[in-house]
């Protein structure tokens, strides 16, 4: 039998599986936003240390909870 021929399983691929992961577990969100809400969004974020995404799940969850007040 000629080695050459033989099949290998296949390396781990670390980053065909995050982007697996990715495409199966999150979706895409965008908006278009006036320019001084967009840096107010992204001043809060810094000095809270915190993602876009973790703002818009907490500002979510405060919206659930209370409602438009």
């Amino acid at each position: 039998m000629d080695k050459k021929y033989i099949e290998r399983p296949k390396k781990f691929d670390q980053n065909e599986y995050n982007k697996q992961y990715k495409k199966e577990h999150y979706k895409q969100f965008s908006a278009s936003l006036p320019p001084e809400l967009k840096d107010r969004i992204d001043d809060f974020c810094k000095d809270e240390g915190i993602s876009k995404s973790e703002y818009l799940r907490l500002s979510i969850e405060l919206m659930e909870k209370y409602g438009r007040q």
